[in-house]
């Protein structure tokens, strides 16, 4: 029993179907009955093959996943699965090659929360009563707006789960046939201009609703931070040897590998903890130029944002450091340690004990796992673990700051910076052009709009601008404050 709606997670969820009776890969399931006995009924997988066709049970193609790991449950109060929401996620997952459980759990998480609403104030979220107020949808609408307001929520999260709910209600109207007496929201259709990332303008049609959660957190112009999938803080050279001797005095080999991976390419968490052993493999003598270039993406067996497909370029002697660590003892001890033992598939940086720091988008042919026993997903908290017991610590040391903070995707920001720095040159002696250098910033962090790009180029100038700003009007503020002050004093001599 729970006292309230919530989320758990199974370590594997795998889709049946009731069979007709017992037979090859039938499991029989019995259930007590009040009387006394026991129901029996026969299940199958739903992916298994039909001996008498040779296709599948459910008509799927071989390569729809028939399993899922770490599988987001919404439970109703009472302990029990809410089945609307639970079939809304699967109906999601299934048909999907490679479907990335993390956001799945977010969407979990909304639908608990939308639930726990409905629960406390007793709602019936089938009804749709004339009043337009009175609407589950409108309500929760106002709800979310309300806790904004109070702090309570940020308005990120409100938006993404009004988002959540009104997903979930179209998907009732068309899978579960819902056909409320009343509208759920009153839809809008609105024309928006895009940029791609060569810079050509679009029209993009997006349909908004009247309970849609709208407006934008307002950025500042000469704040510290870019704006790129979040507020980076690119770090200072000063913070950036500090940050290197750090990592080097907890002499952490993994740890010491994983940030100057992302500090020296600008890669995020997730693509650097899902390298595999077989990425570095190939001898450094075999390289050519400066750099190795590693492909990352769908079908490279490194996952990145979205699914981008992307090249990260590292150092060749950073490339070295990897392709040494991979064959040394201290990484295929902790290879052995892990599910299929030493294997060219398995992740390049695996716990002390052989567990992945991310988990990885299953994909075909990948190297077998056995029975899934976690019931969380990995996605970096090891790093940000050692962030907060070590690293920081050391950081507020060297630093002589005792509430210096920084986050591991800030190493992203500093790779950009540090690029757009080494050009400066260049750029000033007209030896590389503006357009140039965004072109390449874009290709090495992958960006999806030239806005995000020129965040970076502009930062330094932002930043100066608004220095010099800041500056004049502090010293025409002093200059006010002395006249005042010398007038009050003149005044005082006279009495």
């Amino acid at each position: 029993m729970t006292s309230a709606a919530n989320k758990i997670t199974l370590p594997e969820l795998t889709l049946t179907e009731v069979a007709a009776g017992p037979g090859e890969n039938v499991t029989r399931v019995d259930i007590p009955s009040e009387g006394g006995g026991t129901f029996t009924y026969y299940t199958r997988a739903v992916g298994d093959i039909d001996p008498t066709t040779g296709r599948r049970y459910d008509n799927k193609p071989n390569w729809s996943p028939r399993t899922f790991p770490l599988f987001p449950v919404v439970r109703n109060a009472d302990g029990s699965p809410w089945l609307e929401a639970n079939l809304w996620i699967i109906d999601r997952l299934v048909g999907k090659l490679a479907p990335g459980m993390l956001s799945y759990a977010t969407v979990a998480q909304d639908l608990a929360a939308f639930r726990r609403y409905i629960d406390e104030k007793e709602i019936d979220w089938l009804t749709f009563p004339s009043f337009k107020p009175y609407r589950p949808t409108y309500r929760y609408n106002g709800y979310l707006r309300h806790a904004v307001e109070a702090g309570e929520i940020s308005h990120n999260t409100a938006r993404r789960r009004m988002g959540t709910v009104i997903r979930f209600y179209r998907w009732l109207k068309t899978a579960a046939q819902l056909n409320p007496s009343h509208p759920t929201w009153v839809e809008e259709d609105r024309f928006v201009e895009v940029k791609d990332v060569q810079g050509f303008s679009g029209v993009l049609k997006v349909t908004t609703t009247d309970v849609s959660i709208k407006g934008r957190t307002a950025v500042d112009p000469y704040s510290e931070y870019i704006d790129d999938g979040g507020k980076l803080r690119p770090l200072p050279q000063l913070e950036q040897k500090a940050l290197v001797q750090a990592l080097l005095d907890l002499d952490n080999t993994e740890m010491t590998l994983i940030f100057l991976v992302s500090l020296f390419s600008g890669a995020r968490i997730q693509t650097v903890l899902t390298i595999k052993a077989r990425h570095v493999m190939q001898n450094p003598a075999a390289i050519s130029g400066n750099d190795f270039r590693l492909p990352c993406g769908p079908g490279t067996g490194i996952d990145t944002k979205g699914s981008v497909k992307g090249v990260l370029h590292l150092p060749k002697w950073l490339y070295e450091a990897l392709f040494t660590y991979a064959h040394s003892q201290r990484a295929q001890s902790r290879r052995q340690k892990a599910i299929g033992g030493d294997h060219r598939d398995q992740h390049l940086f695996l716990s002390n004990r052989g567990s992945p720091m991310y988990a990885s988008r299953p994909t075909l042919g990948e190297l077998p796992r056995g029975p899934h026993v976690s019931r969380h997903t990995k996605n970096g908290q090891l790093v940000r673990q050692f962030i907060a017991d070590y690293l920081l610590p050391a950081m507020r040391l060297r630093m002589e700051n005792p509430k210096y903070e920084f986050q591991f995707h800030d190493l992203r920001a500093t790779f950009g910076l540090n690029r757009v720095d080494a050009w400066k040159d260049k750029i000033n002696a007209k030896s590389m052009t503006y357009t140039e250098a965004l072109s390449q910033l874009s290709q090495l962090m992958w960006h999806s709009s030239p806005t995000i790009t020129e965040r970076y180029l502009k930062y330094r100038e932002k930043l100066a601008l608004f220095a010099a700003v800041q500056d004049g009007w502090n010293e025409h503020l002093m200059s006010l404050v002395q006249r005042t002050l010398n007038a009050e004093a003149r005044v005082d001599a006279k009495h």
